[in-house]
């Protein structure tokens, strides 16, 4: 009997959060930002009331009050946790089922893109566990937690658009998103665009729709600004940047492409002797396409940016979401890999299969012997770096 795509994308989901889970077994965090804040969010509170000395990105909100300087949206999914856990712990777990469960996500929205079921499964493998995702869901440190909920709400907004959804429900699934990674909202008038294309109805109407989805969200995050500093203006981000030397130009600058461009190329690991784990990351960072060469196929993916509209929706897609970190001031160390990518993540993936599989709109039905070895490949490195760093500290 053949499952449906949705046993599948459950089965999935199921899957890859346990393996998650279990990754991270005996592993928290010191960095539980998150955490905290969840906890005073649960008491009522936006605002925690310590400020322990290596939370240095606790900003003052208030005499005797410490605001975290993030989106919010990691700490409410890790709210129902809270009463049964740690703060650490609490903020971890819920960022590994949130990595986790967007594998589900993610085939759903592969399938509806047009990817046959085994490259769509190909795909979700490559996600998982073929990517930095792996690394920083299982980590959960607060930047980390931050992109796993992220990829979540950006997966179903995806599937969403792909599969000609409601265009408010793709804005509000965006705007969720960007309650964990601001960036990603740039990516609201392709997704808008696919979403046009797969209900054939006007982009104008599609591109209000997603606005008129995503507003609501915009608003709570104005209100939060607002409840935080006072100003309905992100102050947060810019006190963190105050006489940092990464930002000497500001929070975001077209000087910084170049550091952002050497961390997506050419970035390598370091060769350390003497010891098995003899390639080590390097937590400034490491280029892309070395940490996930299946990545590489997302060029081949191009191809169809002519012929093809949804191809041309996902590529813009994926640069849009990418285009504030290309200007950020830092490449997202500390981290495995180039993390920012997370934020690109289901549209890098789609690409990548259609590279592999997509000619003149027509769909192999299995991805050819090398980009599984690609994908194989991928799923080697992540592993192993994700044991050398969290279970032995190989971290350069």
């Amino acid at each position: 009997m053949r499952l449906s795509d949705r046993a599948v994308a459950i089965a999935v989901a199921a899957i890859a959060a346990a393996a998650y889970i279990g990754a991270g077994i005996g592993l928290t965090t010191d960095y539980d930002y998150y955490g905290r804040l969840a906890s005073a969010l649960g008491e009522g509170r936006w605002w925690l009331d310590q400020a322990p000395s290596w939370l240095n990105e606790l900003l003052s909100c208030g005499e005797g009050r410490f605001c975290v300087a993030y989106p919010p949206l990691p700490a409410i999914l890790a709210l129902p946790i809270v009463p049964f856990a740690s703060t650490a712990a609490a903020q971890v777990i819920a960022s590994r089922i949130a990595g986790g469960v967007s594998a589900g996500i993610l085939y759903l929205g592969l399938r509806a893109y047009g990817a046959p079921r085994a490259y769509a499964v190909a795909g979700v493998l490559l996600s998982a566990f073929g990517t930095t995702l792996f690394f920083s869901s299982v980590d959960g440190r607060a930047w980390y937690a931050a992109h796993a909920a992220a990829m979540l709400f950006l997966s179903a907004a995806f599937a969403v658009a792909a599969k000609g959804g409601a265009p408010w429900a793709v804005g509000a699934l965006i705007g969720v998103s960007a309650l964990a990674r601001l960036p990603v909202a740039a990516c609201f008038p392709a997704l808008a665009l696919l979403d046009a294309r797969r209900r054939a109805i006007p982009y104008r109407r599609a591109l209000l729709g997603v606005i008129g989805g995503g507003l609501p969200f915009a608003i709570v995050y104005v209100a939060y600004d607002w409840l935080r500093w006072g100003t309905p203006l992100d102050a947060g981000y810019a006190r963190l940047a105050e006489g940092d030397i990464f930002f000497s130009h500001g929070l975001f600058s077209p000087l910084y492409l170049p550091r952002q461009l050497y961390a997506i190329f050419i970035a390598p690991p370091d060769l350390v002797a003497g010891t098995p784990f003899f390639l080590r990351p390097r937590f400034v960072g490491m280029s892309l396409f070395l940490t996930t060469p299946a990545f590489l196929w997302a060029f081949a993916g191009l191809r169809g940016i002519r012929r093809d509209g949804a191809v041309a929706a996902t590529a813009a897609a994926s640069l849009l979401a990418l285009l504030p970190d290309l200007f950020h001031g830092t490449v997202g160390f500390q981290q495995f890999g180039y993390r920012f990518s997370i934020d690109a993540q289901p549209f890098l993936v789609a690409l990548s299969l259609g590279g592999d599989g997509l000619f003149a709109g027509v769909w192999r039905r299995r991805p050819t012997l090398i980009f599984a070895l690609a994908i194989a490949v991928s799923l080697a490195i992540n592993l192993y770096a994700t044991i050398a760093i969290t279970r032995f500290d190989y971290w350069q």
